[in-house]
């Protein structure tokens, strides 16, 4: 295995890697042939999958991606069974792409997750991924992550905000902040049609300005998704590019320029909970001192409707294994 998580950065780029992975999931798969066969994909639904491929796209957005979000919102009965403070929040989302809940999960519940954390990683029972800076899917070993992404409450928001029932896809926690340039998850985790794709970050402690605090971009969700094919890339036929994320970094920051975008910054408090949009431009600040930045991040599908989701940036299907 640490063979594995050395070389990963190099594996997890080689296409016939993916494509036997895939075979051993070919019976969680095979429900896509009929969405490949709607959006004139030709190819096998254990093979690689880019936007490129999708010959005919769908003009379906999510509702609150309409004009009249804000009346839509307003006429629905379910959005009166929200809190006020949750209300506020849902009628800002058309235009500024995420919201923030004060103290949505309690302190305990973030302690227990970041006790989780630091004994399975000291036992070993869990490992940070191959970037040494992350573990992924700690809510397979913790019954705290796993209260806090499943809640009830969380899931009826989520659902609401998609207008389709959602489930989370997977989990990542941070003991520091992750400095990653500002990206749109819609490059990494990408749904046709574009958008049914939701995130959580949650603060599991006080957040300082050293520490690598979550900047985003408000509005900027509304901007054209970017995909592969709208920038120079590296790809070949059987590895993805070696460079493939620098050139696209390099693409948004030249967006962020061309488009006058300003940036904000998430000084949260332990138990704040942020949600955006699959295309809100996002991002870690870099670290200045030593402090801590715990967190937990968790990403979330539509379970509903004919919605086809795949990573754009490796070109794989997504595995939904929950």
């Amino acid at each position: 295995m640490s063979l594995i998580k050395k070389y990963w950065g190099i594996l997890h780029r080689m296409r016939i890697l993916h494509f036997m992975y895939n075979l051993m999931y070919f019976w969680k798969l095979k429900k896509n042939k009929p969405l490949y066969r709607k959006h004139g994909i030709r190819k096998s639904v254990v093979s690689s999958i880019s936007h490129k491929d999708i010959k005919h796209t769908s003009k379906e957005k999510p509702w609150l991606d309409s004009e009249n979000a804000v009346g839509l919102i307003s006429k629905d009965q379910r959005f009166k069974n929200f809190s006020t403070q949750i209300q506020e929040e849902i009628i800002q989302w058309p235009d500024k792409g995420y919201m923030i809940l004060k103290g949505f999960v309690p302190e305990k519940v973030c302690d227990k997750i970041s006790d989780d954390f630091d004994s399975l990683t000291s036992t070993g029972a869990v490992d940070f991924d191959y970037t040494n800076s992350r573990v992924m899917n700690l809510y397979q070993n913790s019954n705290a992550v796993k209260s806090v992404i499943n809640d009830p409450a969380l899931i009826a928001l989520l659902s609401f905000t998609l207008n389709k029932k959602v489930a989370p896809f997977q989990t990542i926690n941070f003991k520091l902040g992750s400095q990653q340039e500002t990206h749109s998850d819609s490059i990494h985790m990408t749904t046709e049609p574009l958008g049914y794709l939701l995130a959580i970050w949650v603060a599991l402690e006080d957040i300082t300005a050293g520490s690598g605090p979550l900047h985003y971009y408000p509005g900027s969700h509304k901007l054209s998704y970017v995909m592969g094919e709208d920038f120079e890339n590296d790809n070949g036929v059987f590895t993805i590019g070696d460079y493939f994320y620098t050139f696209y970094e390099n693409k948004i920051r030249s967006l962020i320029v061309e488009k006058k975008l300003q940036k904000e910054i998430f000084l949260a408090k332990k138990g704040d909970l942020f949600i955006w949009h699959a295309n809100l431009l996002h991002g870690g600040e870099k670290r200045t001192d030593n402090s801590t930045r715990k967190s937990l991040v968790a990403h979330y599908f539509t379970t509903e409707g004919d919605v086809i989701n795949y990573h754009e940036i490796t070109q794989r299907p997504a595995i939904i294994k929950a």
